[in-house]
């Protein structure tokens, strides 16, 4: 079977071509050059330090030191010549770290070549990621009619600086599979293809947009990459990696993401919802964002250590998803790129310091009696007001019964949840990030880089409207630039995770600043920034690609095509699903149980689960709903890049191995799929012949009419496997033994278009989306 993968991809490969200009404008300081040297090169050649008494940080130093740079002459440049140099050769630079990738090296040489033009008003000692965002104003564009919205006008102005032209609109069945893939995660029905086809109005595509913001599976498909951030499972991790009850607040996410929750308020819930006033029940379930860090529980460990481990996580969990920062970095030493001391890690660890303990001996005396405990509420109450839980296990037992707060083990449904102590913690310093060797003293603050928290009380609630004060120049930005990668397979800054020294630079830093200012402008609604998006001209064009532009941006960069990106694992399985017609759209609960191998769950220690698959229309509902067990995680979604969430996830590695095609063929969840659809296609289309049932399924896959060369090759196969089947109808046989005829179609018939239908789900095509 994966030989018809292989031929079907080649069969169905088109291209478009266009001509490309000969060469690209000059290389701009600010934007291309300026955060190369700031990241390799200011280390040994900046501020601090001057190595060979070269500062290459100061303009007027770089460009007067002799023979160092020679604008117009880079191969006299010696700069360009150590930069150029193989890696391990005693003078290349820079001399610690990585090389620079054949493309900076490119860039620094045009750039000299071009006369190495340095404007005397950009700023080397300040990062551009620590500076307020302000709206830019709209570039002048000679191609204006093109654009649709703001977001145009921005790519337009890099294209042409560039040479190149946008492509034009993507076919309107390619389109919105595209958009209902990305804002669903689910593909369009037959009939609502053929009704966006039949729509003529001008405004037909924007109202396909709105109905998709305004569906239920919008959460659902935007909750994914959240809980990667919030490295959301249900169980506690590490060797004993027993379940817990914490699904609560993964629904919690799916409907503040239908509802379009403002993400300052998304924000604040989720670090602090037990910290506001008269705090509701929603506001409690929403904090367990924090108590999604793993909790060792394993015979011997020490409970204070745990506890440390894990506010050192909620402080690197919350620096990376708001502020694209390492701050990790700083647990051990003062940061050694980006403006964070040790001291001010843990003036943040200090707001996260205050939490009871979650894991405790039963016995002080026996290590080995270690058990899970921490706070949670009933789902059943209506309202549980807060008491604060005391550093004393019997004291916090009984508040813990008068407040609604039970132990993990209680027979109604709970949910994890944070709660502060009535005394805070002393917070220190750890040398070296050891916490058996605290320090110096300190209280909460945020770091001096950044603008001053507000007077008042130094708690979770504080740094949460901290975070989300227009005055903060990271969190908008970064979360923009989250929401454009998954839309466009990479950020407009590429390292979604960093956006320090060490992290790329933005491509197009006068569109990063408008998203950013647009999102808090229109109160930080995600919905609104997504729509603008997605009704851009840039999102609606053509994602082919010549071999030129392929040679010239070969990551899309630029933006002169459409996104084209490989569906994530849920996406994979939840696509199958609706188009075979088995997917159940139910919604909400705990979470469920889809087949896979038997012993996956088997371990020494911890509480034993007999793992039972989940009865009817639960099995096929959507995979955010799936599982999530971090010793032993859903096989079917690992091989498809699915983390443990043993952490913090920005952005899932995209691979391509054979056990991605073995488990499209052989995983029982696209058996059924398979199975299914060869159902719906022959039910669907009574007394049609060959050509046509090929049609009907390549469209319920891929959302358009095959091509007379996909027909031909289809249907080869088809021929090929009947009379395989007809041959070895025993084995025809076993494989719809469970089935009952289909229309009436022999089984022989059926075990061909089972072939059909495998292969086509096994497409390149089937799980791109784009």
């Amino acid at each position: 079977m994966p030989v018809y993968r292989l031929f079907l991809s080649v069969a169905f490969l088109t291209t478009w071509a266009r001509p490309l200009p000969a060469h690209a404008a000059s290389p701009d300081f600010g934007r291309d050059v300026l955060p190369i040297l700031r990241r390799s090169c200011f280390e040994c050649h900046g501020a601090k330090t001057q190595k060979a008494k070269l500062r290459l940080d100061v303009r007027t130093a770089a460009l007067t030191h002799e023979g160092v740079i020679v604008p117009g002459d880079a191969a006299g440049s010696e700069l360009y010549r150590r930069i150029s140099l193989p890696a391990g050769d005693d003078e290349i630079m820079p001399a610690t770290g990585k090389p620079l990738s054949k493309k900076e090296t490119e860039l620094i040489r045009r750039w000299i070549e071009a006369g190495a033009v340095w404007p005397e008003n950009i700023k080397t000692n300040r990062h551009w990621a620590y500076e307020p965002p302000t709206r830019p104003a709209l570039p002048q564009v000679e191609n204006a009619d093109w654009a649709r919205n703001e977001v145009d006008r921005f790519i337009l102005a890099r294209l042409a600086e560039e040479g190149l032209s946008p492509s034009p609109e993507a076919d309107r069945a390619v389109l919105l599979r595209r958009v209902y893939l990305d804002l669903t995660g689910l593909p369009p029905s037959p009939s609502e293809l053929d009704a966006f086809l039949a729509d003529d109005a001008q405004d037909a595509y924007e109202k396909v947009v709105e109905r998709l913001l305004s569906s239920p599976q919008f959460g659902e498909r935007w909750a994914r990459p959240w809980l990667d951030l919030a490295r959301y499972a249900d169980s506690h991790g590490f060797q004993r990696d027993d379940l817990r009850e914490i699904w609560a607040y993964r629904d919690w996410v799916i409907k503040a993401l239908n509802a379009d929750m403002p993400f300052d308020e998304f924000t604040i819930e989720q670090l602090a919802g037990d910290l506001l006033p008269q705090a509701t029940k929603e506001q409690k379930i929403a904090t367990g964002f924090h108590r999604c860090t793993m909790t060792n529980v394993e015979a011997g460990s020490e409970p204070e250590e745990t506890r440390t481990n894990q506010v050192i996580d909620r402080v690197n969990t919350t620096a990376t998803v708001w502020l694209g920062t390492t701050l990790e970095c700083a647990q051990c030493h003062d940061h050694k790129f980006d403006p964070f001391s040790q001291k001010e890690y843990y003036q943040l660890f200090a707001f996260f310091n205050n939490t009871a303990l979650e894991a405790q001996r039963t016995n002080p005396k026996a290590p080995g009696s270690i058990q899970f405990m921490g706070p949670s509420m009933r789902l059943s109450d209506e309202v549980v007001e807060r008491k604060p839980v005391g550093n004393r296990a019997g004291s916090a037992k009984k508040r813990a019964r008068k407040a609604g707060v039970e132990s993990p083990g209680a027979k109604e449904p709970t949910t994890l949840i944070m709660q502060e102590l009535y005394q805070p913690r002393l917070t220190r310093v750890f040398a070296r990030g050891d916490y058996h060797q605290p320090a110096e003293r300190v209280e909460p603050d945020v770091p001096a880089v950044f603008p001053p928290l507000e007077t008042g009380s130094r708690d979770r609630l504080a740094l949460a409207k901290w975070l989300v004060d227009r005055r903060h120049p990271l969190v908008a930005r970064v979360t923009v630039n989250r929401w454009w990668a998954e839309l466009f397979g990479h950020g407009i800054v590429e390292t979604v995770e960093d956006f320090g020294v060490k992290g790329l630079p933005p491509t197009h830093p006068e569109l990063l600043d408008w998203l950013a200012v647009e999102f808090m402008d229109n109160d930080w609604s995600m919905k609104h920034v997504l729509r603008t998006i997605v009704t851009s001209a840039t999102y609606r064009q053509s994602s082919k690609v010549t071999p030129e532009l392929l040679a010239r941006d070969d990551q899309n960069l630029l933006y002169a095509r459409g996104p084209r990106v490989r569906m994530d694992a849920e996406m994979i399985r939840d696509n199958a699903l609706a188009i075979a017609g088995l997917l159940s759209k139910k919604q909400f609960g705990p979470p469920i149980r889809p087949y896979q191998p038997e012993g996956l769950w088997a371990k020494v220690g911890g509480a034993k689960v007999d793992y039972q698959v989940s009865p009817g229309e639960d099995q096929y509902r959507r995979g955010i709903y799936v599982v999530w067990k971090r010793g032993a995680p859903y096989p079917s979604f690992v091989n498809f890049d699915a983390t443990a969430r043993l952490a913090c996830t920005t952005k899932r590695s995209r691979s391509n191995t054979p056990l991605q095609a073995l488990t499209l063929l052989n995983d029982p969840v696209y058996v059924e799929a398979a199975k299914a659809l060869v159902g719906r296609t022959l039910c669907g289309t009574p007394q049609a012949d060959l050509k046509s049932r090929i049609g009907y399924m390549l469209r319920l896959c891929v959302c358009r009419e095959p091509t007379a060369t996909e027909a031909r090759a289809l249907a080869r196969l088809y021929e090929a496997q009947l009379q395989a089947a007809r041959a070895d109808q025993s084995g025809a046989m076993a494989l719809w033994a469970d089935m009952p005829s289909v229309a009436g179609v022999p089984r022989e018939e059926l075990a061909a278009w089972y072939a059909v239908a495998t292969a086509l789900l096994n497409l390149d095509e089937t799980i791109t989306k784009g």
